[in-house]
């Protein structure tokens, strides 16, 4: 993985990639374009940023999608644009412009383990002062931001221990630990499933163009997928990223912005290039 390349100011080269229609924007929310805030409630989407994507979603052959590791109807409330699409639960969910919801029918056959894993958790973390249990149907997080660092450790383990019982899946993110169902489904592939939906992709060829945003351990994922699928799609990874050494970083995604507000910037060059 290289140093990715600053996306502002957008080269002639990212408008190229970004001409083509359909045009499918998809969008992390959490700490792309929402700051990470202490809590899930917290977090929010500012107004101008809202409005910017508001404007894209309306435009003719563009289309935006939200890509979350929350339920997708908590992504779709917190996002709060119209006429836009969702992805939720890392890929196992998915709401159409029109509110329809459509549920990876394998992922959802392990909906009975969840519920065991969030009895079991509750009664072994659920108590940690800081510690907060998210359930959000087909999986469930356990958030630490605010717990002790002594008590980190104790709380992975008991997830690990869940999940080794329960025969579902550990994925680890900012601050956060996940049980999901043992299911080949992520990001990266439900955003691939989405542009061909869409049209940006038609018959495994990019026909459109795509650009993918995130901040997590899980939007590598897609950042890996979108590109070995097509070098013309577009990854950026928002934040500061810390350097592997000999001219790589912590990501596979080809282009960066510093934060949330860099984001919101191209976003509203996007809107004015369209």
């Amino acid at each position: 993985m290289t140093v990715p390349i600053p996306a502002l100011p957008p080269s002639t080269e990212l408008a190229r990639r970004l001409a083509r229609s359909p045009l499918l924007l998809a969008l992390d929310i959490d700490g792309t374009l929402a700051a990470i805030a202490p809590t899930p409630e917290a977090a929010f989407v500012p107004d101008d940023t809202r409005r910017t994507l508001a404007s894209l979603a309306e435009k003719p052959g563009v289309r935006v999608a939200f890509v979350t590791g929350r339920a997708a109807q908590d992504g779709r409330r917190l996002a709060g644009v119209s006429h836009t699409w969702t992805i939720g639960n890392h890929g196992v969910e998915r709401i159409d412009p029109a509110g329809e919801l459509h549920v990876n029918e394998e992922a959802a056959s392990f909906a009975n383990q969840i519920d065991e894993a969030i009895t079991l958790l509750a009664r072994d973390v659920g108590a940690i002062p800081g510690v907060f249990l998210e359930n959000k149907r087909w999986t469930l997080s356990v958030h630490y931001r605010r717990a002790d660092r002594g008590d980190v450790p104790g709380v992975k383990a008991a997830v690990q221990a869940v999940a080794a019982r329960l025969a579902l899946r550990v994925m680890h993110g900012k601050e956060i630990v996940e049980l999901h169902p043992p299911v080949t489904i992520n990001k990266g592939i439900a955003i691939v499933e989405l542009a061909s939906i869409t049209g940006a992709f038609d018959g495994g060829l990019l026909r459109g163009s795509v650009l993918y945003a995130g901040d997590d351990r899980t939007d590598e994922d897609a950042f890996r997928v979108l590109r070995e699928r097509s070098r013309e799609s577009v990854t950026i990874h928002v934040g500061h990223l810390e350097p592997l050494g000999k001219g790589s970083s912590a990501t596979a995604a080809e282009f960066s912005v510093p934060d949330p507000s860099g984001l919101r910037e191209l976003l509203e060059w996007v809107l004015r290039v369209r």
